[in-house]
């Protein structure tokens, strides 16, 4: 039997990159000779998380889409022909037996390449909505995981639509807060919020962090909290970490990260995360258990985030915030509310787990194995 080989794509952000890495981690558990490839274009994120992970990674032309016609119209359209070019190459050398798309634009031309050389075709949708790119080819793919139900109703193919959830990679089901604290030197006592903008950081939370920041430095305020200080991790983004530890250096509860590369460990040890709802958000949070305070970036397509948070605001496993309601005085609220009610804090942590889906990366590949093609 020839080796098993899969070529997956993903990218623009890390939402539709690490569902990719999860689907590739669970091939690799159940076939551990197969060849993993990855394409996705050289300026996005994925042209380092790839090689980070160890797989190989093929640099294609890609480009977004505009809404109406324009120059950058053409432009786009020029680099989707010649990213799908480029797409046959790669198959004619790697020769994989099925192909994985996770969602971004990248994966139009390699969506489009593999229906043109009959390969078979997945597509996995991370979002209640979902983006442009998986939408259009899914009419070309074998078939299509969605993570949330209300997906189903934006996909008009043949193909069959599973229900199968957001793949999240096994560290997050295997890492408890106290092993996460002691590889992180944190106390074992303290209070942590991990707040984080999502891998360019959000204004809208450093603002309120920053805000919440100088409240809980009060020592007055700190009396509120009788279990210990309140420590806050604030992953800020790189375009604004100048600004941020400048302002954060008088604020001895705020430790600020340009970026977090290990933001398993940081989500695993914090008793409480503040973020975007970013499908991958939700599912990691899920997976560990996490209470939360979620704010759904406001310009996300459809509204997607807003339609990803609820199903953990509705479970009640996380509050909602919209992020023109977002400020200092506010999350103050919710952690003076929050935090000395233990009772609340478990309740959030197994109304979260009890959404997980631990199994959404192994029933993924289940259909992935049954459309491919057989090797010889």
């Amino acid at each position: 039997m020839s080796r098993l080989s899969f070529l997956l794509a993903g990218g623009g952000t890390s939402g539709h990159i690490y569902p990719a890495l999860a689907i590739a981690e669970q091939i690799q558990k159940d076939y551990p000779g197969a060849r993993l490839s990855f394409c996705g274009t050289s300026g996005g994120p994925e042209s380092q998380l790839i090689p980070a992970a160890g797989y190989p990674f093929y640099p294609i032309s890609a480009r977004g889409f505009p809404s109406r016609p324009s120059l950058e119209l053409i432009r786009a359209y020029q680099a989707y022909a010649a990213g799908r070019q480029q797409c046959r190459d790669i198959i004619d050398d790697i020769k994989p037996h099925a192909v994985i798309g996770t969602g971004g634009y990248v994966c139009g031309p390699v969506a489009a390449a593999a229906a043109d050389k009959h390969i078979p075709l997945l597509l996995h949708e991370q979002n209640a909505y979902p983006g442009r790119a998986n939408r259009f080819m899914a009419r070309r793919s074998q078939c299509v995981c969605i993570s949330f139900k209300e997906a189903a109703a934006w996909f008009k193919t043949k193909a069959p639509v599973i229900v199968s959830g957001n793949p999240v990679r096994s560290v997050f089901f295997n890492l408890s807060s106290e092993q996460a604290r002691k590889q992180l030197g944190w106390p074992p006592g303290q209070r942590v919020i991990l707040a984080m903008g999502g891998s360019l950081g959000a204004r809208s939370i450093n603002e309120a962090v920053l805000e919440l920041a100088a409240a809980l430095s009060d020592p007055l305020r700190q009396q509120s909290f009788p279990d210990g200080d309140v420590q806050i991790h604030l992953g800020c983004g790189r375009q604004h970490m100048e600004a941020i530890s400048e302002r954060a250096k008088d604020l001895p509860c705020l430790t600020v990260y340009d970026y977090i590369e290990n933001v398993h460990l940081l989500m695993a040890a914090a008793d409480l995360v503040i973020c975007r709802a970013g499908a991958g958000a939700c599912f990691e949070l899920a997976a560990l258990g996490k209470p939360s305070i979620l704010i759904p970036y406001p310009y996300a397509a459809g509204d997607h985030q807003t339609a990803n948070a609820r199903a953990l605001t509705e479970a009640g496993a996380a509050v909602l915030c919209r992020d023109n309601e977002l400020n200092g005085t506010w999350l103050l609220n919710q952690i003076q509310r929050l935090f000395p009610d233990k009772n609340k804090m478990d309740q959030m942590a197994l109304a979260a787990l009890n959404q997980a889906k631990p199994r959404a990366a192994a029933d993924i590949c289940r259909r992935l194995y049954s459309i491919m093609k057989q090797p010889e």
